[in-house]
């Protein structure tokens, strides 16, 4: 129901949202075509369990690689349209809404996959199962949403001049949460274990 509400927001476009009108972010296509789109996407997807975050728990756990091997055609396949299409350009440099900054782009990632990892599955899989009726990836794609309006909004987001300064502080207070997080959820796990053994 959360997706279908965010449909009718789109379609309807009321006076509180605001839609970027310059820049990569004013890009998109027709909303029919992309929901057709991501409807055949979110189709396979739910068909085939794809997970990039799955992907590399099963590789490292279970020596299983079928989730890893799905996301590298993914690839193959982006790389070949954007070589067909004259598109391809290998480095961060002239990229639409791309730095070259290194260390934060590192950062950065490492937030959002740490933060994957945690939540169990990365933002594709969250919203298949959204769509899937799981009420926990429903409100975990909506917190997705909802924080990169606010990054953008609020200065956060970085852009192709670079990492802002608030942005970078943000970077590092949500790794620190997420360590906090991880270690809490580690400890108490095995304090509960300790005391089920005794």
């Amino acid at each position: 129901m959360a997706l279908i509400a965010l449909l009718i927001l789109v379609v309807a476009a009321p006076a509180f949202i605001f839609f970027t009108t310059e820049g990569p972010g004013a890009k998109h296509a027709a909303i029919i075509i992309s929901l057709a789109g991501g409807l055949i996407v979110g189709a396979l997807a739910q068909y085939t369990r794809l997970c990039m975050v799955g992907g590399f728990r099963d590789m490292i756990l279970f020596r299983e690689p079928k989730l890893l091997i799905g996301f590298c055609m993914i690839f193959v396949t982006a790389l070949i349209g954007n070589l067909a299409l004259g598109k391809f350009n290998l480095g961060f440099v002239e990229q639409p809404v791309a730095h070259n900054d290194a260390l934060w782009n590192f950062l950065g990632m490492l937030l959002a996959g740490f933060g994957c990892c945690l939540l169990g599955g990365c933002p594709l899989r969250q919203m298949v199962m959204a769509g899937e009726g799981n009420t926990d990836s429903a409100v975990t794609y909506l917190g997705l949403l909802v924080g990169a309006a606010f990054c953008h909004n609020f200065g956060l987001a970085a852009s192709g001049k670079g990492p802002t300064p608030n942005g970078k502080v943000a970077v590092i207070i949500g790794l620190i949460v997420l360590f906090i997080i991880a270690a809490v959820n580690t400890f108490s796990k095995k304090e509960s274990a300790g005391t089920e053994r005794s």
